[in-house]
């Protein structure tokens, strides 16, 4: 193993280096050495023991990866990590020129430079190798042998990851304080609001039946049906399905779990208006302070409007599904609700609850990045990504 301080350390161009699959031992290692980075208010212990409870998920059990750059003249058991991330498996859909099919891709994240490397290029190097590696990983059931297409959400900025071809997609989101339901009752007689009590508290099972049904997903294909048929631009979207909600649901209850142990794990997954058919589901993300800590509203959906009338109902249903976001963000002691990437109808629906608040465009985290190989394979140039939403994130 090279010590860190080394003078023979390889250059970030050298032929000798690889990016390979840790062995369970080095996938250790590579999280004791990013913990510095991500372990937030966990411990190191909770931090490894958080991220073998995420590998297990059903999500990603069977096809997460963590990725080293090493010196490949180093023996395996004895390598010196230069450069580490993380891929997870991810089921999406592809339309291209009216054609709908479901794929396999890759989230990209955890991607982590050592510091004392830094500006040996050993990042660089990692990402262009794992660009290449990806098409073909563990695709052998594709279709074409090979993905078209790979995600990563960027903490960095646009440019770093854009040079390997994963190209930032819109990075909007809008922000509500958490709010006590006492303040939110006085917010809603300023602004000459009210709530209906037609807000319930969603389960994880209410979740499941009402988000994840066969037909919401299949309104999902005909739109991208629609939408690949009436233009040469391929339309790509991460499936919207159980798996990818309850993943985001394992982080936040092992948390719970760690940092409340007098609290049950949180059991209200969202809230919906059964009356309206609009629901969305959320997570809580517990940051290293309570500024830091964040209930983020995963995914919406509902109805689209097809009168005034109907467009207007539906605006004030997720105003009290955003009340009840704020409340719930307010007992978990966190400090703000988020969304991404709203769309007009809910834009109008936070300006009526709060006409502060306005669309956020993020330049630095959280960019949504995605590289595209299709043209390969005879899918066109270009790619829209529907639905980015922040349950895609990984």
């Amino acid at each position: 193993m090279i010590a860190a301080n080394s003078p023979h350390l390889p250059d970030g161009d050298s032929p000798d280096l690889v990016l390979v699959p840790a062995t369970p031992q080095e996938r250790i290692a590579a999280i004791k050495l990013n913990s510095a980075a991500w372990k937030g208010p966990l411990d190191i212990d909770a931090y490894i023991a958080r991220e073998d409870h995420l590998h297990n998920h059903q999500l990603v059990r069977d096809g997460m990866t963590c990725w080293i750059l090493v010196d490949g003249s180093e023996p395996e058991g004895d390598r010196t990590i230069l450069s580490s991330c993380e891929t997870y498996p991810k089921k999406a859909l592809l339309a291209y020129q009216g054609q709908v099919e479901e794929v396999s891709t890759h989230g990209i994240g955890s991607v982590y430079s050592r510091p004392e490397f830094r500006g040996k290029g050993y990042a660089k190097r990692m990402m262009e190798e794992l660009g290449k590696k990806l098409e073909t990983w563990k695709m052998e059931k594709q279709p074409r042998g090979k993905t078209s297409f790979t995600i990563l959400f960027s903490d960095i900025g646009k440019k770093f990851y854009a040079q390997f071809g994963w190209r930032p997609y819109a990075a909007a989101h809008m922000v509500l304080p958490a709010r006590a339901m006492e303040d939110t009752d006085q917010v809603s007689e300023s602004n000459g609001t009210s709530n209906r009590g037609k807000t319930r508290d969603l389960l994880a099972e209410d979740v499941e039946r009402t988000m994840c049904h066969p037909n919401i997903i299949a309104d999902l294909r005909n739109e991208l049906q629609r939408a690949s048929s009436k233009s040469q631009t391929a339309q790509v979207a991460i499936l919207p399905d159980y798996d990818h909600y309850s993943w985001h649901w394992a982080r936040e209850e092992f948390f719970v779990q760690e940092l409340y142990p007098d609290r049950s794990p949180p059991l209200i997954k969202g809230a919906g208006d059964d009356d309206a058919h609009v629901y969305c589901t959320w997570n809580r993300n517990f940051g290293d302070t309570p500024e830091n800590s964040v209930l983020y509203i995963l995914r919406w959906v509902y109805d689209k409007p097809q009168s005034a009338e109907e467009e207007q109902s539906l605006i004030q249903a997720m105003v009290d599904i955003l009340r009840r976001a704020q409340h719930e963000a307010k007992d978990w002691g966190l400090a703000t609700v988020e969304f991404w990437n709203p769309d007009p109808i809910l834009q109008k629906a936070v300006q009526t609850l709060d006409s502060d608040v306005q669309v956020e465009h993020r330049e630095k985290s959280s960019i949504p990045s995605l590289r595209w190989t299709g043209d390969k394979h005879g899918l066109g140039q270009e790619v829209e990504w529907v639905l980015n939403e922040k349950y895609a994130w990984c």
